[in-house]
């Protein structure tokens, strides 16, 4: 499975944080894939995967927001039930742990991509498909 650049973006807990970063990278076309924003307190970090992680960066930088780029496991699945239990128990058997797990999945459709921080993306790679 493929190990991929996540963008991760300090934003505050207010309304509107999240509405100039989305406008300013869709200015210079660069695409959303994956996004998990959670509420964890007053300051919050915003998982991205987007189609161009260096022109993310900038962006943020010009909008004085904090960034950190880190790896993520992006597994694509079956949309059927039991693909995501199948992926766990794998990982677990190993011994790796699951951080973090993100995903969706569109109606219809019969491929999903979840998107997880583990604690060995070495091992997760290899045996997490």
């Amino acid at each position: 499975m493929p190990i991929v650049k996540q963008l991760v973006v300090t934003l505050e807990n207010r309304p509107g944080a999240l509405a100039p970063l989305c406008s300013e990278l869709a200015k210079v076309a660069v695409n959303i894939e994956a996004i998990q924003a959670t509420e964890t307190g007053p300051i919050n970090p915003v998982r991205l995967l987007v189609s161009n992680v260096e022109v993310a960066q900038k962006v943020c930088a010009g909008l004085g927001l904090k960034t950190v780029v880190e790896p993520a496991l992006a597994v694509a699945m079956g949309h059927r039930p039991g693909a995501l239990g199948r992926v766990m128990r794998k990982l677990a058997a190993k011994g790796i742990n699951v951080n973090y797990v993100y995903g969706t999945i569109e109606r219809g459709t019969k491929r999903a991509v979840v998107v997880m921080g583990v604690s060995d993306f070495g091992a997760a790679s290899k045996i997490a498909h």
